[in-house]
């Protein structure tokens, strides 16, 4: 069933395809990508990233590398959200890694699935978001943001934003037009004893040390795990937190 998004797309220009449903998608509608916010002091790595689209019968992967510990850097996210204390989500385009797929399509996938790493302790996880109609509706949606220099624009959220949290959960929010729509809370559906590429909890001995020397540095302490900061957001200014209805 899995086929890269450009096989299905070349599919659709020959006439033996013709039994291919697609939806019906405006062309200014901008190509869905996925965005990544975790603690500086609970860092994360995704080791693969992919949409599935069952009706339209293709996966389109995404971009991934493997500087996550050069994006949560605690000192470059406070450098943008001065007030960040280093364990709750910094939701900033900035302070987020941010992938493209590889093949980029504007059709919303039904499922996006994350391979991931929990980088302080080295456990493993996959996560599913089952993407719903009220979902797909409202990324189809055309809004209107008034943008810092005054300009009104045209826009759609048409970002997933992944949240990571050291227990394996994941808060989901749709991003754009100046806001954050929250979605649902995952927990993942496996826990697997090796990364998507095979490394394994000692292959990660060097990353863990890191990520304590970083706390030590910040006079933080991870465990227990302080859930209060936690599941604190930061913002980047002008935007605003919705919930999907």
């Amino acid at each position: 069933m899995k086929k890269i998004i450009s096989t299905g797309v070349f599919c659709l220009l020959l006439a033996g395809c013709s039994m291919i449903s697609r939806e019906r998608v405006p062309d200014e509608v901008p190509n869905w990508t996925v965005a990544y916010a975790m603690p500086s002091f609970y860092p994360v790595r995704v080791t693969k990233a992919y949409g599935i689209n069952t009706q339209e019968d293709w996966t389109s992967i995404l971009h991934t590398h493997s500087q996550f510990m050069t994006v949560s850097d605690f000192n470059r996210i406070k450098g943008f959200l001065p007030d960040y204390n280093g364990y709750g989500l910094p939701l900033a385009t900035t302070t987020m890694g941010w992938y493209r797929q590889i093949q980029p399509t504007n059709h919303l996938p039904d499922k996006v699935v994350l391979y991931w790493t929990s980088l302080f302790d080295a456990k493993f996880y996959i996560t599913e978001l089952d993407v719903t109609p009220k979902m797909k509706a409202l990324m189809y949606t055309q809004q209107n943001h008034v943008e810092a220099d005054g300009i009104r624009q045209t826009c759609y959220q048409s970002i997933f934003d992944f949240g990571f949290l050291p227990n394996g959960q994941v808060k989901v929010w749709l991003k754009g037009c100046g806001k954050y729509t929250y979605v649902t809370e995952l927990s993942p559906t496996s826990t697997p004893e090796t990364d998507y590429n095979g490394s394994t909890y000692s292959d990660h001995n060097q990353t863990r040390n890191a990520v304590l020397k970083r706390a030590k540095k910040a006079n933080a302490s991870l465990t227990p795990i302080p859930w209060n900061k936690v599941n604190k957001i930061y913002l980047s200014k002008n935007y605003i937190v919705e919930q999907l209805h």
